[in-house]
């Protein structure tokens, strides 16, 4: 059935058009809006409503205009699956999706960018997913910048540059799973470069919530700097406990798996924390025109929206390049030559790029997350 009946079925919020119903064009991008994850939702929903107005505003894409759809999956994947299946099934070419980009979350990404690829609707994940979901791969699948273990070579770089010597604990939730390659990662850093010694592990899941036990051992143990990677709750709860063991404690975490939590519940104890997160674009010459234009738009270039921007801008080159919508030819117009992004020629294979992109490191000073590496 077509997608204007998929509406009466998916709950109003979820899915709306946001751009000219007649187009016969479709992108869709798919993040949350509700939830701990809404602010990244938000910042990925308006780069992709931004590009699609910059396309729109020149005339098009193969003199075509393109319709906005918005998915909000809710980072659930029921309903990640589901809304999948509804879209899938759409053929007719005024409803037919011709790009998706998303999801945000992981959520039963498998099974979900096999739906994509069997009902042949390209696919592009703007930001780093894990390393077992990057050998997932379709030829119409793209993972734009990689994947989640490289921060684990950024986050030891910075700390030999920045804190070398002292002792670090590695603290992971062990039941979620690219949570686990990621301290893999930091893990195999310390170990290659013969400091696994300043090095101690600990698992959430062996503390039974009792985190603030958790922070005394820690603390106790001689950690000066923590590397935090988790559930939002815990990194914050875990991080206030640290604070009133040992305040002057060094405390690191992954951008978006604290997210608004960890300011709220931490108050001025924040400051001065450290962040891991994709790096911003804005010393990126190439890139100078179009952040100008995105920030004049409320897209930050340290926030998601410059990636999601990103990413309909390379469909739209392959499309190009291709000089067909067609998912079998963009997949080969992806896979034949070196492709133009934001950061530099790129070559991918099996939808992977050539290399990962490095993770940026942020300080929160002033309420402000400014980059320091």
């Amino acid at each position: 059935f077509m997608l204007k009946n998929v509406l009466k079925i998916i709950p109003w919020c979820a899915l709306f058009w946001a751009g000219n119903a007649n187009a016969a064009i479709n992108v869709a991008v798919i993040a949350p809006q509700v939830g701990e994850f809404k602010h990244f939702g938000n910042e990925l929903i308006n780069g992709v409503r931004i590009a699609v107005d910059d396309i729109n505003s020149q005339g098009g894409v193969k003199g075509e205009r393109v319709n906005l759809v918005v998915v909000d999956d809710q980072c659930d994947d029921t309903f990640a699956v589901s809304t999948a299946q509804m879209m899938a099934v759409n053929s007719s070419k005024e409803d037919r999706m011709n790009l998706v980009v998303g999801p945000y979350c992981p959520n039963a990404f498998e099974k979900v960018s096999d739906i994509y690829a069997k009902a042949n609707i390209f696919q592009i994940i703007p930001t780093t997913i894990s390393k077992s979901e990057a050998q997932h791969s379709h030829q119409g699948l793209v993972k734009m910048v990689g994947s989640t273990d490289s921060q684990g070579a950024d986050f030891y770089n910075y700390y030999k540059a920045s804190f070398n010597g002292q002792n670090v604990a590695l603290i992971y939730d062990s039941s979620v799973r690219n949570v686990v390659e990621i301290a893999a990662s930091v893990q195999n850093e310390f170990r290659r470069n013969n400091e696994a010694l300043k090095l101690r592990v600990y698992d959430f899941a062996v503390y039974r919530r009792d985190l603030a036990a958790m922070a005394q051992d820690i603390t106790v143990q001689g950690n000066d700097v923590v590397y935090i990677l988790g559930k939002s709750e815990n990194i914050a709860e875990l991080s206030r406990n640290l604070k009133d063991e040992k305040k002057d404690v060094v405390i690191f975490t992954n951008r978006y798996q604290a997210n608004g939590n960890y300011e709220e519940l931490l108050g001025d104890l924040a400051e001065g924390s450290y962040f891991v997160a994709l790096p911003s674009l804005k010393d990126k010459p190439s890139f100078t025109e179009t952040l100008v234009r995105l920030g004049l738009q409320g897209a930050e270039p340290e926030g998601l929206g410059v990636y999601s921007y990103s990413a309909v801008k390379l469909w739209q080159e392959l499309v190009d390049k291709a000089d067909s919508f067609k998912y079998g030819d963009l997949a080969k117009a992806l896979g034949k030559d070196k492709v133009e992004t934001v950061w530099g020629e790129r070559t991918f294979v099996n939808g992977n790029p050539d290399k990962s992109i490095n993770y940026g490191i942020y300080k929160l000073e002033g309420g402000e997350y400014t980059q320091v590496y």
